[in-house]
């Protein structure tokens, strides 16, 4: 068994997650990638789990205060910067498994106390049409890695009912108001979701816009706590 995992590894090192190069056992970044990489850590706000800028008063950031969002907390593993954003393509783009495991099992070392009592794990859902055309959907790739680590069920919760315009370059407004209305009961499934914890999967939090307005629906169904998990999140806009 030993020559056989020393096998497996000469043929399937470890490498960097961001830039791909080798690494020894045990390591997830070269020492280069791993000074660009920007962990998110204390202190951060208690709902949308962004980091404060300078020393705080309050638990909870003047944005959340301001918009009281529908998801109970939101927690990202990074910041988003040029570093990070490669690994976020790296499955954003490559559909790349090695990645979204490892980003999983980072996820879960890092918030344990937040899949304690979770009954489903399910992800923002693509539109159909960008389905056909890129084959398959980053946040079911995250959401089922977690899913296998965690032992809490994995569920296709919502659906996207209309294709909604790429969030970039637009304000904080116009992304609200783009996923306006944007995702429903997935009536394919059957899960009863009244009084259950959810924890909703997606790349990067940005303005939070896509995913509280998912989270927003799981309420209007039914759901007691929704925690929002991705992979980074960015600086306050």
């Amino acid at each position: 068994m030993k020559n056989l995992k020393q096998f497996i590894n000469w043929v399937f090192p470890y490498k960097c997650l961001i830039c791909g190069c080798e690494v020894d056992q045990g390591f997830t970044f070269c020492p280069q990638c791993f000074s660009e990489i920007t962990f998110v850590d204390h202190p951060i706000c208690k709902v949308c789990g962004r980091m404060f800028e300078s020393p705080h008063d309050s638990e909870i950031c003047e944005s959340c205060e301001n918009s009281n969002p529908y998801f109970d907390l939101a927690r990202a593993i990074f910041q988003y910067n040029d570093a990070s954003k490669r690994i976020v393509m790296n499955i954003k783009k490559k559909s790349d498994n090695y990645t979204a495991k490892i980003c999983a099992k980072m996820i879960l070392t890092r918030y344990e106390n937040i899949f304690g009592e979770v009954d489903y794990i399910t992800p923002v859902p693509s539109h159909w049409t960008r389905l056909l055309v890129r084959g398959f959907n980053p946040a079911n790739i995250v959401a089922y890695e977690l899913s296998k680590i965690s032992n809490v069920k994995y569920a296709h919760l919502l659906k996207r009912t209309r294709r909604t315009d790429y969030q970039r370059n637009k304000s904080v407004s116009e992304r609200s108001a783009n996923v306006s209305g944007a995702f429903s009961r997935n009536q394919r499934k059957t899960n009863d979701i009244n009084c259950k914890n959810i924890i909703l999967v997606d790349d990067v939090l940005t303005t939070g816009s896509t995913l509280n307005e998912c989270a927003q629906t799981l309420k209007s169904l039914g759901a007691n706590h929704v925690s929002c998990i991705t992979i980074a999140n960015t600086n306050r806009r």
